[in-house]
Parts: C-alpha cells; sequence; structure tokens
C-alpha cells in the first residue's frame, strides 16, 4: 500500500533532520573559534534544514488520517478528506511562507501566527484522543487514539525548541552575530542549545512509539 509506505518514510524523514538539525546545532553553540559571521552563516542553514522537520510534521497529518480511514479507523468522506489535504496544503505552504519572509519587515508577526497556529492543532489532537480513548469515538481503537495524542505531545516538544531558540535570538545570537560574543554568552547559547536538546530528546522518544504503535497495532483491554 503506497500510503503506508509513503507514511513511514515521511516518520523517517522527521527522525533523520532532527538528527542533522541537533548535530549541526551543537556544532555552532560549541565551536566559538568560528567568526560571528561564519556561525550565523551556519545557522541559517541549519534553519533551511529545519525545514524538512516542519515538512515531515504536516505531511503526517493528512498521510496519517488517509491510511486511518483506508482502514476503516476514522469516519472520514471523500469530502472531508479532501479538505483536509487542502488545508494541510495551505499550512504547508503557510509555514514556507514564514520562512521565506522571516527577515522581511514582516516576518515577526507571521512567525507569531505561526506560533499560534500550533495551540489549537494541539488542542484538537489531544481533545480527540483522549475522548477516544475514553468513548471509542473518532478514533474506535486505543492505538491509533493514542498515536494522535501523542502527536500533541511532539508538537508541544516542538514549541519548547522553539521556545529556546526564541531566547537564543534575545540574547546569545545578536552578540554572536556581532562577533563580539563573551565566554558569558557562548555558556548562555550552549546552554540554551542543551535545553532544547532535551525537548528533541522526548520527541524522539514520542515518534519511535507512534511508529511502534502504527506497526504493532496492540490491542489494549
Amino acid at each position: 500500500m503506497l500510503t503506508k509506505w509513503v507514511h513511514a518514510l515521511v516518520m523517517g524523514y522527521w527522525l533523520g533532520s532532527e538528527l542533522v538539525i541537533n548535530a549541526l546545532t551543537h556544532y555552532i553553540a560549541r565551536t566559538t573559534t568560528l567568526s560571528g559571521s561564519e556561525r550565523i552563516r551556519l545557522w541559517d542553514f541549519l534553519l533551511d534544514v529545519d525545514q524538512h522537520v516542519r515538512n515531515a510534521m504536516i505531511m503526517s497529518v493528512p498521510l496519517g488520517f488517509t491510511l486511518a480511514a483506508m482502514l476503516g479507523l476514522v469516519p472520514l468522506t471523500r469530502i472531508w478528506m479532501a479538505l483536509l489535504w487542502i488545508v494541510s496544503a495551505v499550512w504547508l505552504w503557510f509555514m514556507w511562507l514564514v520562512h521565506w519572509r522571516r527577515q522581511s519587515p514582516e516576518g515577526a508577526t507571521l512567525a507569531r501566527w505561526d506560533w499560534r497556529l500550533r495551540y489549537p492543532l494541539i488542542a484538537f489532537f489531544a481533545a480527540s484522543g483522549l475522548w477516544s480513548l475514553v468513548t471509542g469515538w473518532p478514533y474506535p481503537t486505543h492505538w491509533l487514539a493514542l498515536k494522535v495524542l501523542l502527536f500533541a505531545a511532539g508538537m508541544i516538544c516542538g514549541i519548547f525548541v522553539r521556545y529556546y531558540i526564541r531566547e537564543a535570538y534575545r540574547s546569545a545570537l545578536p552578540a554572536i552575530a556581532a562577533d563580539r560574543a563573551t565566554a558569558t554568552d557562548n555558556l548562555e547559547f550552549q546552554t540554551l542549545m542543551r535545553k532544547a536538546t532535551w525537548a528533541l530528546v522526548v520527541l524522539w522518544v514520542l515518534l519511535f512509539t507512534i511508529g511502534a504503535f502504527g506497526a504493532l497495532k496492540p490491542q489494549f483491554g
């Protein structure tokens, strides 16, 4: 089944991108012998690579629901499925728009809306997953409900990562960009990135668990 294989590939795409980003993040944070401009150039490249993570996160939503619908596990008609793909495509476009325009005058406003968009999505996935665990609707199996619930938790991990990156922009990164970073600035940057890594570790555990539920489809109760 093509949808099943694409869904699995997207999960690997997500995990692989996260590993590359984490390695590059710590290289930038630790390698203080590089000039400020070189570190920022690498940081900008890291932000480009980070788009792959976002691609995977967004693509996993319509792919996952399509696969669940094909298995008869979610009550989505063709019209609702088409709408889901359209909304996901708009979300993907907006995510790229935020990236492309990040240094423009409207960049900060777009970034705030990108941030705010996550909250209702997290609430929807978490609420529908929890409700299904209690009532068996809209996801009739516990493993699927748990997958959706853990996906919401994964999005929360992403919020934590974004928070630490935002704190770096407020503290250490301006000094690094101006090539006047002190030992204190570098330590602050390294500390923030270590905290972000812990959020990533939790995300990796969640993604592996989501993948295991999808592959094994364990029966509870």
